[in-house]
């Protein structure tokens, strides 16, 4: 008996000491915030010195990419591994996961982690993402949308950790790039030193409404210095990784709730201490769906069996600068905005977007809301102030006419080389020197809708192009 007893201490000893070896994992997730909007992905304007020396610190992705513009699916593939038609979420707002789909965070448990969310992690709070978060999950506050927060109360939970706590996955989500955005008198930067990204309509009140967003963008920043900070404080950092991500593109034209490389691409960065080699880069492209593989795999785990996502930790670690070939992603809508469904895939340089419903009038929120009739001030704060400033300036100008018909309506097809046109202006689809590379993605993507049961189906009734005007109130 005594024997046993011996036996049994030490064993569990031994465990103890393995457990404590894990790496802590600090994943911190933005709401909206663009590819290119700090500096370690090239901008100048914009004062992101924490962004900066994690990238300084760690490795920079340039092709990571979501599995849609949304939200909700995007963050449920986040937590799932799996694409949205497999894991049954694919329209905003949309809650059930498909019979038999699991999350992968009690992977993370079952590895003896301490699993945390603060802020804006699943969306809009435990009705939407209690399909994938386990009631183990400590949740800081009350886990839905704040438009601004504190670390105050992350930085007492690491404070009253004890010395032999478990090992921790804390995922801390951040909505300052979401609209609302701050308020314009709060802007550091000035309207004449912004930079309307390409694609979009330049006015004077575009580039107020860009101070704005640029100001959420540096208040992130802000965040996760105070973020590394407790880091260093509270935790190891040497056995501590530490991500920055963002669940998909910008809330502006061209983007968010779109399937171009500004609405699917999003910045990641991952740090690690004496892991990952300082201040490189990787053009790997790798998922969302990967992200939580990674971490299972980085804690000794294995990832449940049928799942989309895989381990990118060798990309991490130097060893290889390739993981996916090829990045499918999905776009459906939002109840009864945003109905435009859209199917894409990235293949080396090429892109191809399919727009199920050419006919069908491309909007979103932002020019929705910033139309209606009445104008509803919930809405109006969420809504672009700068689209009415389009809408009068394509009554007199060709240019800004010709942007709103660009951003209402769509081709069928649409086929662009990345390397050479990363903005996608220039559409090669309809040029018979690409026909063989366009046949070849659109049966790429016609046999990924078979395989994964695309139904195609609408989050709501459409508006039809036909009934449309870009100079008119949208719901006179």
């Amino acid at each position: 008996m005594l024997k046993k007893l011996i036996f049994f201490m030490f064993v569990t000893v031994i465990m103890t000491n393995v457990t404590a070896q894990k790496p802590n994992f600090v994943i911190t997730i933005a709401d909206d915030h663009g590819v290119y909007h700090s500096s370690p992905y090239g901008a100048t304007e914009i004062r992101t010195p924490n962004l900066q020396k994690l990238a300084d610190e760690g490795i920079r992705f340039d092709n990571a990419y979501v599995a849609s513009p949304a939200c909700a699916p995007s963050r449920a593939a986040l937590f799932t591994g799996m694409m949205p038609y497999n894991n049954g979420i694919v329209g905003n707002h949309e809650i059930g996961l498909k019979p038999g789909v699991v999350s992968l965070i009690p992977s993370l448990l079952e590895q003896g982690y301490e699993v945390v969310f603060h802020g804006k992690v699943g969306h809009s709070g435990r009705k939407h993402y209690g399909a994938y978060v386990p009631d183990e999950v400590k949740i800081l506050g009350g886990g839905g949308l704040q438009e601004t927060m504190t670390l105050t109360e992350v930085e007492t939970f690491l404070r009253n950790r004890p010395k032999n706590a478990p090992p921790l996955a804390i995922f801390i989500g951040w909505t300052d790039t979401h609209t609302a955005w701050p308020a314009k008198e709060a802007a550091r930067i000035s309207p004449e030193d912004v930079v309307i990204p390409p694609r979009i309509f330049d006015t004077p009140e575009a580039r107020v409404e860009m101070t704005r967003y640029i100001e959420g963008a540096e208040n992130i920043d802000v965040r996760l210095g105070k973020t590394m900070q407790l880091v260093n404080q509270y935790l190891d950092p040497d056995n501590t990784l530490l991500a920055y991500t963002s669940d998909h593109g910008m809330p502006w034209p061209f983007a968010k709730w779109s399937l171009y490389e500004t609405g699917i691409r999003t910045p990641l960065i991952v740090s690690w201490p004496g892991k990952i080699k300082p201040n490189s880069v990787t053009n790997a492209m790798v998922s969302w769906i990967d992200f939580i593989p990674t971490l299972i795999d980085l804690a000794g785990g294995k990832s449940p069996r049928g799942i989309d996502g895989k381990s990118f930790g060798d990309v991490l670690f130097g060893k290889t600068s390739n993981h996916r070939k090829v990045i499918f992603a999905t776009h459906k809508g939002d109840n009864d905005k945003n109905v435009y469904p859209i199917r894409s895939v990235r293949v080396g340089n090429w892109k191809y977007i399919r727009n199920l419903h050419p006919e069908f009038a491309y909007t979103t929120h932002t020019d929705v809301w910033a139309t209606e009739t009445p104008r509803l001030e919930e809405h109006w704060k969420h809504a672009g102030h700068h689209w009415d400033s389009y809408i009068q300036a394509a009554k007199t100008d060709p240019a800004a006419a010709a942007f709103l018909r660009d951003y209402h309506s769509n081709p069928s097809e649409e086929l662009y080389n990345i390397d050479e046109d990363p903005f996608e202006k220039n559409n090669l689809a309809d040029l018979p020197e690409y026909a063989k590379e366009l046949g070849r993605l659109r049966k790429m993507v016609l046999k990924r809708m078979k395989k994964v049961g695309d139904d195609q189906s609408l989050s709501g009734p459409p508006r039809l192009l036909k009934n449309f005007s870009i100079l008119e109130s949208r719901n006179k």
